[in-house]
């Protein structure tokens, strides 16, 4: 797989692109029809979004008024899997909340990421759609030391303070005492 990326667009580069790879002596192609329009039909506030595994993920996306009324969908290029919006906080999955204020705004929340979750999705409204690249990181281990902390003052007096502190669990290099 590779990917082509066109920066700076304009309308005049809509029009039909064709993509060919030559793979042992035989080509293979096919053609896509691309809409550039400065004020598209739908968008998202981030077009790649990234999250840790176990962690979650959102996308904010757009659509126009005149799509108010439309279906809006969040789909997996990998599987083509959707998930539909309706009016308010419907969930279809644990994992994914997808929620339509129907003011111009879809929210997706994507929750509990696995690596497998990584890849392309877009949304849609009505017939018109936008992508988004997920990238799913692994979640940094962390090892959880446990140490149980004691302390007792044995002696007083007016210049001498004695501090007793045992430290379970844990080699003590060295402990330094402040005068505050």
């Amino acid at each position: 797989m590779f990917t082509v990326k066109l920066n700076s667009l304009q309308d005049s580069d809509s029009g039909y692109y064709w993509c060919a790879v030559e793979i042992g002596g035989l080509d293979d192609m096919d053609h896509l029809h691309l809409t550039v329009n400065a004020d598209p039909a739908v968008s998202v506030i981030n077009s790649r979004v990234s999250g840790q595994e176990g962690g979650s993920v959102s996308v904010q996306c757009l659509y126009r008024a005149e799509y108010k009324s439309k279906q809006k969908k969040w789909c997996r290029f990998k599987d083509w899997s959707c998930f539909t919006a309706e009016r308010t906080d419907t969930s279809q999955n644990s994992a994914v909340l997808v929620s339509d204020d129907e003011k111009g705004s879809v929210s997706v929340e994507m929750s509990g990421l696995q690596k497998s979750d990584a890849g392309w999705y877009w949304f849609s409204a009505g017939d018109v759609g936008v992508t988004v690249h997920l990238t799913v990181t692994e979640r940094p281990s962390t090892t959880t030391a446990v140490t149980t902390v004691s302390a007792s003052i044995s002696e007083t007096s007016s210049t001498i303070i004695t501090i007793h502190v045992n430290f379970i669990n844990q080699v003590i290099e060295r402990i330094n005492f402040c005068d505050f």
